[in-house]
């Protein structure tokens, strides 16, 4: 590292020399932007055309800061405009803003820029549009970001405080952590400019050495942003010296040791904001407890650049602690240099932050009154901590070592494991004091108690495997003799409970070194309630100790509890979840058999459930609680099972599943049959009971009794929504992450009774959702009519919609739509096979071409074949869908004609098809409307049971497949025909026995041989022949009533699809009340 060799004294001709940017390359790059701005400001340009005006421009970055380093450096142009009256108008229309933006730069950057040349980059960052201005010799370049920012401050006057009420606004705004920092860019540009230029130096050369470092580690995504480092170095100055002439090695040396000290540092100014308003005053405390570092913009107090959830300093003070030997930190008789000593910075020699800080008494927080000290490592004694404000404003305070929270919202989706390793896992240290604390105090109450324990099981999340760091929870459940049965424990339980605690306090004589016992006010009924804290290690854990009567015994690993454990909990009586705890052995194996990965998701979920608990504490009425932690511990589970199953997956993914299902908390139907099912009388009777009960259901698997999802989910909900937007869920400008395909309830888990309310719910789609996919088939189809071969011969003689959509048939959210385009240029089958290629290319080619003006984007599919028979695409809209509409539009022959209702088509059409055909439904979708017309034409509730078997069907496309497919969807959608005319054909008929019929005839699929003759028969002797030909083949045969050569029934795994048949026909959405299971119609499998 140069640096390192350059003598202490030579530092500041570094500085001047190499450091420092180039004069010509700044003032070429200054005019670009100037004319940028103007040309953005200018009221008749092309900005004059936006539904917007810009109020101002500011300069930001290390540039508009004065420190820029050579060769590289980054400037904002943050530009506010008239259109955002708030932050969450920003927030909500900063996407169609940036597009508007993108338009006006692109003829701006074709113009030559003297001494500059321009390149547009990948976009990387959301929110921002970037470019980069490189000099002619490519010796300079400057990164840009232009950024549409509301107007917060308005017009700012020198030396003049915000408002309160600006900040007060910003964090009612639900805004997540620096979101808005561009509205105060005008600020934090002026608290950096108006410093010396040789603390600027000083900044140039902390920053030189960081790029040295990023460079050596290779990891620059990892480390902290540039700018943490410039406020430190305004810190060491400030707290240390505050001179304009100085040692720039001293200053380095002082920088250098406070990055070492990294895991105590807070630092803050209350220049711009402060502890007077009461709204900002709670934050700044909320902000001053979390993980350290904690930097805080002096502009944006949401904005914690420093960030020790997220940013690996480590990597950093590694570095600064190796480097105290080199020759840029020896004075000239090789003497050490020394660091400056202040308020707040670390000694020479020394392992902490030692110094006292005294409070100016205008800045005290209002419960404290008293100097602050800085704790040194390892110092074992919690310190009061709050605002220490230095001579500037500046403060320093000793770390928070309980209750700090980390924003999740801020780390992004690949950094989300990292993060769960770094900051959620518990402390081993403290699990093994745990660990030892507990066999001391289980040992205390064997050897001294009078009540005598047949076993002890360690439950609570310490038990399950799923304790965060910091503050978890523990049970101790007590199994006595001296309980026969469950209603033995309330007589008994309260003298139980005071001799217990009575011997646990003679006899805890601090076994375990740091560890503390203490005994709060009893607040859970008929257990005894204790707390194990260390504070050297921040770490506390709540213990529940219950003396229960021992109901399942001892069992074997995977054994059922016998089925009269349950019916005799039901029969005694109980409130719900009253005896959860005789349970415990169960619930804990239930989750401690878990991957590790899906523990870490649960420590994940739990982690943002606790930030949720803590924003809100004390806001809610009581009666509005949330519900139990341990619900989304079940939850997450849940999801896993559904969505993945996998031992590896992605985090991400797998939070914004659980997010997902938490705001369908009301359609919430969540339940387990691996400890009780449906085979008891009263087990059932209890199931069934709780399955008509208001939604959400989270049935404990350990205790039917149990419904675990009691509780306001609402307050859950709003913050899940707000949270599926933020960076945890983004990766640049790629797709937003995706969640698992999990519903909230389960097919196989509802009542036969119910599953028209299941289809209503889950599966029919909402009008709008059908309005929104028209909308866009109509745009797709006018195009296809008017635009796409508007300079060819060929003419579009028709376009036809297909598929589900078309027929009626279509599943909730599944936004996929099939587009037959029927062309001039094919006269024959044949020629439809020969010519495709060709006209999907130019198809493809017009599509590209036409959709800015007609203002939608379309995302192509790489085809999976080399002649594919279709062009697969998604297409997006702004201005009419929520979201992406995935097309197939596929080339076809017009073989049909004019198709009118009641229409059959001649002999001749299915005569040339035979002759013309050489793979089974090559030519089917010439043959669409047909297809359509066959199944739109059917009763309302037939379509409703095609919907409940599609959805079956895709549950069974989950499954590990081997080799071989399932057959074609379409196939099941004619079978569910087949069934309702051989077995009903009445419109409104009983929906469990028509999905229980067509579950018997997959399960009967040796045996299939479906078929019509609504469009085909055998009056032609080609025909004829072709169709006995055809039903001579080996079953199962299901042919096409529209296309006889396709048969959807061959050459695919209708094993495997019989075997979940098998597994559903036992299931509780074929059971009738009483346990018996549905009759299906008497349907034969051939016809």
């Amino acid at each position: 590292m140069d640096l390192y060799l350059t003598p202490a004294a030579a530092l500041d001709n570094l500085v001047a020399r190499r450091l420092q940017p180039s004069p010509e390359f700044l003032a070429a790059a200054r005019r670009a932007l100037g004319a940028l701005a103007a040309s953005l400001r200018e009221p008749g340009g092309r900005a004059a055309a936006q539904p917007w005006r810009v109020l101002k421009i500011a300069k930001g970055g290390s540039a508009g800061r004065g420190t820029a380093l050579r060769g590289g450096c980054d400037s904002e142009l943050v530009i506010f405009l008239d259109c955002f009256k708030s932050y969450q108008d920003e927030s909500v229309h900063r996407t169609e803003t940036l597009n508007e933006l993108r338009t006006l730069l692109q003829p701006w950057c074709q113009k030559p820029i003297r001494g500059l040349s321009f390149v547009f980059p990948e976009q990387d960052r959301p929110g921002v549009l970037q470019f980069r201005l490189v000099s002619t010799d490519l010796e300079n370049w400057m990164d840009v970001s232009l950024v549409p920012a509301f107007d917060a401050l308005g017009q700012l006057s020198s030396n003049v405080k915000p408002a309160p009420q600006v900040y007060s606004t910003l964090l009612k705004s639900g805004c997540q952590g620096g979101e808005h920092s561009a509205c105060f860019s005008e600020l934090r540009r002026n608290f950096v400019n108006v410093r010396s230029a040789k603390v600027k130096n000083l900044i140039l050369l902390v920053k030189h050495w960081y790029s040295q470092v990023c460079q050596q580690e290779g990891r620059r995504e990892m480390l902290p942003p540039a700018y943490a480092l410039e406020l430190l170095t305004i810190f060491a100055w400030e707290q240390g010296c505050g001179k304009d002439a100085f040692s720039l090695a001293q200053g380095l040396r002082t920088v250098l040791g406070l990055i070492q000290q990294y895991q105590h540092l807070c630092v803050f100014w209350t220049l711009n904001y402060g502890f007077e308003e009461a709204t900002v005053s709670q934050f700044l405390r909320q902000q001053l407890e979390r993980t350290r570092p904690v930097i805080l913009d002096p502009a944006d107090p949401t904005w914690d650049v420093g960030d020790g959830a997220v940013w690996c300093w480590d990597l950093l003070a590694r570095e600064a602690q190796s480097c105290y030997e080199h020759p840029c930190f020896l004075q000239a008789a090789g003497r050490a240099v020394q660091p400056w000593e202040g308020p707040g910075l670390p000694r020479a020699g020394s392992s902490g932050l030692g110094h006292p800080i005294q409070r100016d008494s205008a800045q005290r927080t209002p419960e404290d009154s008293s100097s602050l000290h800085a704790v040194h490592p390892g110092a074992g004694s919690r310190q009061p901590s709050g605002p220490a404000p230095g001579p500037s404003g500046a403060a320093c305070i000793t770390p928070s070592t309980l209750g700090t929270a980390l924003d999740l919202s801020q780390i992004a989706a690949k950094d989300l494991d990292r993060f769960i390793q770094n900051h959620l896992k518990p402390n081993p240290q403290f699990q093994k004091q745990i660990g030892k604390a507990i066999d001391v105090i289980l040992g205390c109450l064997r050897e001294n108690c009078v009540y005598k324990a047949s076993r002890v099981s360690k439950g609570g999340s310490f038990g399950r495997g799923t304790d965060l760091r910091g503050g978890s929870d523990a049970e101790l459940i007590i199994f006595l003799n001296c309980f026969k049965d469950y209603k033995d424990q309330r007589a008994h339980r309260p003298e139980i409970l005071n001799e217990m605690q009575a011997q646990l306090e003679s006899r805890w004589q601090d076994p375990v070194p740091g560890l503390s016992l203490k005994f709060p006010e009893r607040t859970v009924p008929g257990a005894l309630q204790f707390q194990l804290v260390s504070t050297a290690l921040g770490s506390w854990m709540d213990v529940t100790l219950l003396p229960v009567f021992d109901a399942v015994g001892q069992l074997c690993p995977g054994a059922k509890p016998a089925p009269q454990v349950y019916s005799t909990l039901l029969n005694s009586g109980c409130q719900r979840g009253e005896h959860a705890a005789c349970f415990s052995d169960l619930r804990r194996n239930f989750v401690n058999n878990r991957p590790t990965k899906l523990k870490n998701l649960i420590l994940l979920v739990k982690h943002w459930y606790r930030q949720v608990a803590a924003q809100n504490k004390g806001q809610q009425p009581a009666c509005a609680s949330l519900p139990p932690v341990y619900a989304l511990e079940l939850l997450t589970i849940f999801a896993w099972e559904q969505g993945c199953g996998k031992d590896s997956f992605k985090m991400a993914e797998g939070l914004k599943t659980v997010l997902e299902l938490v705001q369908r908390h009301q359609q919430l139907c969540v339940y387990w049959t691996v400890n009780y099912g449906f085979e008891d009388p009263d087990i059932r009777t209890q199931l069934l009971g709780q399955l008509q009960k208001k939604r959400p259901l989270v049935l404990d698997p350990a205790d039917p009794t149990w419904n675990v999802g009691q509780g306001s989910w609402e307050l859950l909900a709003q913050e899940a929504a707000i949270l599926g937007t933020q960076a945890c869920f983004k990766s640049g400008e790629g797709p937003s992450v995706q969640p698992w395909d999990v519903m909230p309830a389960l097919l196989y888990q509802t009542p036969a009774g119910d599953l028209d309310k299941f289809i209503s719910e889950f599966l029919q789609p909402n009008r709008q959702f059908l309005a929104q996919v028209n909308k866009a088939i109509d745009t797709i189809c006018s195009f296809l009519r008017e635009n796409c071969f508007r300079n060819s011969a060929i003419k579009v003689l028709k376009v036809v919609k297909g598929g589900s959509l078309a027929k009626g048939t279509a599943l909730q959210g599944c936004s996929d739509a099939d587009l037959v385009v029927f062309l001039s240029c094919f006269s024959q089958f044949t020629e439809q096979g020969n010519r495709r290629a060709e006209i999907i290319s130019e198809i493809r080619a017009q599509l590209e071409a036409c959709q800015q003006e007609m203002q939608f984007e379309v995302k192509f599919e790489i085809p999976k074949w080399e002649n594919s028979r279709v062009l697969s695409f998604s297409l997006t809209s702004q201005t009419m869908l929520d979201q992406s509409v995935d097309f197939d539009v596929l080339p076809a022959f017009n073989a049909l004609g004019q198709v009118i209702p009641g229409y059959r088509p001649p002999s001749q059409v299915y005569v040339d098809l035979i002759h013309s055909y050489n793979h089974a439904g090559e030519y089917s979708t010439c043959f669409t409307e047909l297809q359509r017309d066959f199944i739109v034409s059917r009763p309302t509730k037939l379509k409703s049971l095609i919907r409940l078997v599609k959805h079956w069907y895709r549950q069974c496309n989950k499954m590990p497949k081997g080799k071989g497919s399932l057959p074609p969807q379409h196939g099941l959608e004619l079978l569910t025909v087949y069934a309702w005319e051989q077995g009903s054909r009445d419109a409104q008929f009983n929906m469990a026995q028509g999905f229980r019929t067509v579950l018997e005839l997959v399960s009967q699929y040796r045996q299939l041989c479906v078929y019509w003759t609504v469009n085909y028969s055998n009056k032609d002797k080609t025909v004829r022949d072709f169709l006995n030909w055809k039903l001579l083949q080996p079953r199962p045969i299901i042919l096409d009533p529209a296309d006889p050569t396709g048969n959807l029934g061959h050459n695919a795994r209708w094993d495997l699809l019989a075997k979940e048949a098998a597994a559903y026909m036992s299931a509780l959405c074929c059971m009738s009340r009483d346990g018996s299971p549905i009759q299906p119609w008497p349907v034969k499998p051939d016809v």
